[in-house]
C-alpha cells in the first residue's frame, strides 16, 4: 500500500514539469480513469445467501456506495511499444476494514510485431473484455456488469500473453487470441492455464457480432469450456443487443456429475434529448432484462434467476453522468421443497465520471 501512495504521489508531483517540458511533443504519457458508485435504498428482499450485488442486505437497508474507482497510466516507450498500468479500487477490495486498491493491470504492448496485430505480455484485460463488443455495447457498466460477467463465467483480467489484431484494414473483422494463468487476480496455484479466442465482425454497418470462447483444463478430468455470443445493432442514438452465454463444467458437480450454466441477456438504450447546437446527448434512457440458470442439467435443485434493470441517463456534460435506476433480481426455485427467496428490489441513484 506504501507503494501505491508513494508513486501516485511521484505522478502527481511530476506531472506537470513533464508535461510542460513535452508542450512542443507528443506526450509521452497518458493519464485517465473513472469512478462510480450510487445511492442504493433496497425496497424489497432479505438476505438470501446469494451472490447478487444486494442480496446479503436485509430490506430497508440504504447506503452510499462506492463500486469502482480507475487510475489508468499509459507510458510510450517508442512508436512500438507502450507500457500500462492500473490501478482499481472500491467496494470489494479491503484492507483492515477500509477500502483498499489493487493492481488491476501491468503489461507491455507491442504494437505491429507484425502487420495489423498487436502483442500484449503482462496482466491485462482478457479477450472477453478489451476486445471484445459484449460490455460496449451494453454501455452502462456503471449500472452492472454484462451477464457473463456478473455470473463470473468469463474471466475479466490476467496474467499471460495476447495476440491483438485485423483481418481487414477498415478494421471491421477481428481477433483476440491470449493465454493466461486462469487465476483473475490471485497467484497461480497449479500448472493448467487458461485459453482464449474472440472474433468480431462487422459486416454491415450498425450491425455488431462476437463469438468467443474460454477453455480451462484442471486436475482429476475437469475441465470448464465458455462459449458467448453477442449480436448488436447500434445507429447513432439508438442501441438493441442480446449476449448469449453457456458452459460447460465437467466433472464438477454432485458425485462428478456435469454443470452447464446457461444465461441469455436483452438490453437497449436509447437518446432522449440532445444539446440543441453540438447534439451532444443530455438524456438517454436503458433497460435491460437476463434469464439465468446456474444448471440446466439439474430440475430439481437450485434456483433460476432473471434481472431487470431501467432507468434515465442524464448528462449536465458529456463526461458527468446521473442514473436514476431499479435494480431488481428475483428467484425461482427448480424444487418446491425450497423455500422461496424474495426477490431484491433496489433503488439507486448511480454516478458515474471519466476523466482523460
Amino acid at each position: 500500500m506504501k507503494f501505491i501512495q508513494i508513486f501516485l504521489t511521484a505522478l502527481l508531483l511530476f506531472a506537470p514539469h513533464y508535461q510542460s517540458i513535452l508542450a512542443q511533443e507528443k506526450p509521452s504519457f497518458k493519464l485517465s480513469g473513472y469512478a462510480f458508485g450510487d445511492y442504493f435504498y433496497k425496497v424489497q428482499g432479505d438476505s438470501s445467501g446469494s451472490n447478487g450485488e444486494y442480496s446479503p442486505y436485509n430490506k430497508d437497508h440504504q447506503a452510499f456506495d462506492l463500486r469502482r474507482v480507475m487510475f489508468i497510466y499509459e507510458h510510450y516507450l517508442s512508436e512500438k511499444f507502450t507500457a500500462g498500468f492500473t490501478l482499481e479500487g472500491g467496494n470489494k477490495y479491503f484492507t483492515s476494514g477500509r477500502f483498499g486498491v489493487i493492481v488491476k493491470a501491468a503489461y507491455l504492448e507491442w504494437k505491429d510485431i507484425f502487420d495489423g496485430s498487436n502483442l500484449y505480455a503482462g496482466y491485462f484485460l482478457t479477450p472477453s473484455f478489451v476486445w471484445g463488443i459484449a460490455e460496449k455495447m451494453w454501455g452502462y457498466r456503471a449500472v452492472e456488469k454484462t451477464i457473463s460477467d456478473i455470473r463470473g463465467l468469463t474471466t475479466a483480467v490476467d496474467l499471460g500473453v495476447g495476440l491483438k489484431g485485423s483481418f481487414d484494414k477498415k478494421k471491421n473483422y477481428g481477433y483476440f487470441v491470449m493465454i493466461g494463468n486462469g487465476t483473475a487476480t490471485r497467484p497461480e496455484n497449479n500448472k493448467y492455464k487458461n485459453y482464449y479466442a474472440s472474433v468480431t465482425a462487422k459486416p454491415v454497418e450498425y450491425l455488431n457480432l462476437e463469438a468467443y470462447t474460454e477453455f480451462e483444463p484442471a486436475a482429476e478430468d475437469k475441465n470448464k469450456l465458455t462459449f458467448k455470443g453477442v449480436l448488436a445493432y447500434q445507429a447513432p442514438g439508438f442501441t438493441v443487443g442480446t449476449e448469449i452465454v453457456n458452459q460447460l463444467r465437467k466433472n464438477s458437480g454432485i458425485n462428478n456429475s456435469n454443470v452447464n450454466p446457461f444465461g441469455i441477456s436483452f438490453y437497449a438504450h436509447s437518446t432522449l434529448i440532445k444539446e440543441k447546437i453540438t447534439k451532444v446527448p443530455k438524456l438517454r434512457v436503458f433497460a435491460r432484462f437476463d434469464y439465468y440458470d446456474p444448471d440446466m442439467n439439474s430440475d430439481s435443485a437450485g434456483y433460476k434467476e432473471n434481472f431487470f434493470t431501467a432507468g434515465l441517463d442524464y448528462m449536465p456534460i458529456e463526461s458527468v453522468h446521473f442514473m436514476p435506476n431499479i435494480w431488481v433480481n428475483t428467484y425461482s426455485a427448480k424444487n418446491p421443497v425450497y423455500y422461496d427467496r424474495k426477490a431484491d428490489l433496489v433503488g439507486r441513484v448511480t454516478f458515474y465520471y471519466n476523466y482523460k
